[in-house]
């Protein structure tokens, strides 16, 4: 990665010409001449310098600020998070000083290619600038309450005098003088500017290059050579298939109280752990916690969310459960969101990828969308073989999450691909996921603003699906279950299509 703001055209002109170098670099090397390891290094950093370069096609510095993700929302998570984001020692603040001088230049930046994307015809949704206001009106506010001062208050005792004066100095400066007033800049400009130039459509085809800037996200989200509207389908029958088995399961008691539900969970990772040997020979050494969020979440979030490890597994990964949701949710849910964001979900896979320390460090720590929100939602279907879903409840638990992304399908192409409307997308939420309106107008806007990136999870669960499906069938006899997932997961996350062939040579090896 060159240096520089990642938003500014030299920074872009040259990451460009890094991937192409990258590209032709690889394509120098014969791939005949290769090992089956190599081989699988070569296809999936060709595919990744291939994805890379064709997106560059596509000007989504244009369109930096959305109220879901970006950079104004990151930050202030890093700020909040002590836990992925941690400030240990003086280097570290030091390091934090310099993230926010980023930060500042990279307000100003975004600023400025909003204005180009003014005059060239790529502007964002009203919908959405009108959610992202007041976010950026809370985090331009200078109150002791601001997540941007929790560094502050949270400096460990380890810092001593004369440094910990000095820092402390510094930091509340770049706060107040720096900081914040970027974030009340980016706020002025929105709200005066921009606002008034937005567009009421919500689809990306309605933007010049529309049409096949989506299909380049739903190839790169999904992992499938298939068009919007083939997804579409896929998605309007998965929501049928869900709904027909939910209708024949009772709904569920509602989740137990905040204390209940922490201990439930760490009751079910001792139950899941001895349960695992059924379906898989190998085990990640790497721990994680179970920690309540203390945040409120709405119906549309997830129950529970695994946090990956800030320095590559040295300290655990974290499983935040939302305690003090206010939604009214099964129990059965938990079980579900346990398997999918823990064990053998995305805690597992993310550790035994990471544990491959022969792996080149962008296999190890790289992802790859349909296979890591795939596995995720694969792994929480495991629970009858696990002997975890042990009644009906705890079963519609795990068609909830199915649902929700099968949902997710037919409303995101709905909107970029078939002119759906804000409105209808919103009707259709709440008529097959039985949330209030405001959860359902929340959900329609993350589709609005991040085009394609909610098709993984289904598109990857149904190829794991369908990858099983056909050992079973090619292996007969000779199939188990344990073999197949150590070589879904051994190699790490890849694109399906490659894994689709490293599968088929598996299986052929095998007869």
């Amino acid at each position: 990665m060159p240096p520089g703001n990642p938003l500014s055209p030299q920074f872009l002109a040259d990451s460009l010409s890094l991937e192409r170098r990258f590209l032709a670099e690889v394509l120098a090397v014969p791939r005949a001449g290769l090992d089956a390891d190599a081989g699988l290094t070569y296809d999936i950093f060709k595919r990744r310098r291939e994805l890379d370069i064709e997106g560059f096609t596509y000007p989504a510095e244009l369109l930096p600020v959305d109220p879901f993700d970006g950079m104004p929302l990151q930050f202030a998570r890093a700020a909040l998070d002590t836990q992925q984001h941690p400030l240990r020692a003086a280097r570290d603040y030091e390091h934090w000083l310099l993230r926010i001088d980023d930060n500042v230049r990279w307000t100003r930046q975004a600023i400025a290619n909003m204005r180009e994307g003014m005059r060239r015809g790529y502007t964002s949704p009203r919908a959405l600038m009108e959610r992202m206001l007041p976010l950026l009106r809370g985090f331009g506010e200078d109150t002791s309450g601001n997540v941007f001062y929790v560094p502050l208050r949270t400096m460990p005792e380890s810092i001593k005098e004369p440094e910990r004066t000095r820092l402390t100095s510094s930091l509340g400066s770049a706060v107040k003088d720096k900081l914040l007033p970027a974030y009340r800049e980016l706020h002025a400009f929105i709200q005066r500017e921009y606002l008034p130039r937005t567009r009421i459509s919500v689809a990306l085809s309605a933007l010049p290059l529309g049409p096949s800037w989506y299909a380049f996200r739903v190839k790169r989200a999904s992992g499938a050579q298939l068009s919007p509207n083939q997804i579409h389908g896929i998605g309007t029958a998965e929501v049928e298939r869900i709904r027909t088995r939910m209708l024949s399961l009772p709904v569920g008691a509602p989740l137990p109280p905040k204390a209940e539900l922490l201990n439930a969970y760490q009751e079910l990772k001792v139950q899941t752990l001895a349960a695992l040997p059924a379906l898989f020979s190998a085990a990640p050494r790497a721990d994680f916690e179970i920690r309540a969020s203390g945040l409120a979440s709405e119906a549309a979030a997830p129950l529970a969310y695994q946090a990956a490890p800030p320095d590559g597994g040295s300290s655990p990964a974290v499983l935040y459960v939302h305690v003090e949701s206010n939604a009214v949710r099964p129990a059965g849910v938990a079980i579900a969101a346990f398997l999918q964001e823990a064990i053998p979900g995305r805690h597992y896979q993310s550790a035994l990828q990471q544990e491959r320390v022969d792996l080149p460090k962008f296999r190890r720590f790289g992802s790859e969308p349909a296979f890591v929100e795939g596995w995720a939602l694969y792994a929480a279907s495991l629970g009858d073989e696990l002997g975890l879903y042990r009644d009906d409840e705890a079963k519609r638990g795990a068609l909830v999450g199915q649902l929700k992304c099968a949902v997710a399908l037919v409303v995101d192409t709905g909107l970029h691909a078939q002119d759906w409307t804000r409105a209808q997308a919103a009707d259709y939420v709440r008529a097959q996921l039985g949330v209030d309106a405001s959860d359902a107008g929340l959900m329609t806007d993350r589709f609005v603003a991040l085009p394609g990136d909610a098709l993984a999870c289904k598109m990857g669960e149904l190829k794991f699906q369908a990858l099983l499906t056909h050992a079973r069938q090619a292996l007969g006899a000779r199939f188990d279950i344990r073999e197949f997932h150590a070589e879904i997961l051994k190699d790490g996350a890849m694109p399906m299509d490659i894994l689709e062939a490293k599968m088929k040579l598996w299986m052929e090896a095998r007869r």
